[in-house]
């Protein structure tokens, strides 16, 4: 039997973790956006990232850089970001957001290895 390609891995493990974002940033079927502060139901959800993947593969399954973001700010809002680093802030605190964003060049080649940890650890 072939084994998974690492890209479809990394999108398996993509998948399961923005499930579990998105299921630890709501409650009762409904969220609050980390960019824009509007509580909104789950059917508007994304897990945005803070640090984009394309600019720091390396975090692109940290806990802190993603959060629950409603769909219009992480996809369509430029400004999203003065919002999200605010509530940030409010949530994991400056250090944290001082080290996501030193860290946010960091490129990193996922294995197979963890890219099945993250996928085992993640499931819902």
């Amino acid at each position: 039997m072939a084994l998974i390609t690492i890209p479809k891995l990394t999108a398996k493990a993509q998948k399961v973790f923005n499930a579990y974002i998105r299921k630890r940033d709501s409650q009762d079927g409904y969220f609050t956006c980390i960019s824009c502060g509007q509580t909104k139901d789950t059917s508007q959800m994304d897990a945005g990232h803070y640090v984009p993947v394309k600019r720091s593969s390396a975090l692109r399954f940290d806990e802190y850089n993603v959060n629950g973001e409603c769909k219009a700010c992480n996809g369509f809002d430029e400004f999203h970001l003065i919002g999200y680093r605010r509530n940030l802030i409010q949530k994991i605190g400056q250090e944290m957001v001082d080290w996501l964003e030193a860290n946010q060049r960091t490129i990193k080649k996922w294995t197979r290895s963890e890219l099945e940890e993250i996928i085992e650890k993640y499931k819902i």
